[in-house]
């Protein structure tokens, strides 16, 4: 049974902001380490008194085992889960910075893409000027945090979130893993497809086909979805 909100769409101002800050645990591993990341906020909860969130990282990228073993051993993080290449963790609120400069009229927009010792927010608003302030509040930040606005506009859209990926057949989707994995998304290149083949132990042809269709998938996903 389809979900009734599919390709549910609403207009609303879109800001895409590139941000640093202190405190994150996973900001400095996107920066060590040949690893990406996304990253989403699932629950807040109260635990011994203390107010905590609930989190999850999607790891990919030549080094995402070193990242991983580097999360799971973090002081600051109470890791509750791990699936492959997913980790669910835990941290206290006030460790969080969206929580110190966001306020109820803004609103994430699907995961937080983690990359090169950046954060990629996809933030959403009801009016410009409240993305605008949010932008304000960060740079005011200084030394704790940096950000650039990378675009502002009025559009549709709907929510993207980890939960909205289209069913994959395993083996395509392992297959289209070990692309990211190996950098063939990234851009110049990391590998080609010949060599990427060769590595997984397939024809190209059978390769560029399963790759071809598993985009398609997610593409058409997408597009519903915003």
């Amino acid at each position: 049974m389809k979900s009734s909100f599919q390709g549910w769409c609403f207009e609303v101002w879109i800001a895409e902001f590139k941000v640093w800050h202190k405190g994150s645990p996973l900001l400095p591993l996107s920066e060590k380490y040949d690893v990406h990341m996304f990253s989403q906020y699932l629950n807040t909860f109260e635990e011994n008194g203390q107010p905590k969130l609930m989190r999850l990282a999607k790891f990919w990228g030549v080094d995402k085992e070193k990242a991983i073993s580097e999360l799971l051993n973090h002081p600051d993080s109470d890791v509750i889960h791990r699936e492959g290449d997913v980790v669910f963790f835990a941290q206290k609120a006030i460790r969080s910075f969206h929580t110190l400069v966001a306020d109820k009229t803004v609103f994430f927009l699907g995961p937080v893409l983690e990359e090169k010792g950046f954060q990629w927010w996809k933030v959403g608003s009801n009016k410009k000027e409240n993305l605008t302030r949010l932008l304000e509040k960060i740079q005011k930040q200084k030394i704790y945090a940096t950000a650039e606005l990378v675009s502002i506009k009025n559009r549709k859209t709907g929510f993207v979130s980890f939960s909205s990926v289209p069913q994959v057949d395993a083996q395509d989707l392992d297959w289209w893993h070990r692309a990211l994995d190996e950098g063939y998304y990234e851009y110049p290149r990391k590998i080609s497809l010949e060599s990427l083949a060769k590595k997984i132990g397939v024809p190209y042809t059978t390769l560029k086909d399963h790759l071809r269709r598993t985009e398609n998938q997610l593409m058409h996903q997408i597009a519903q979805e915003t």
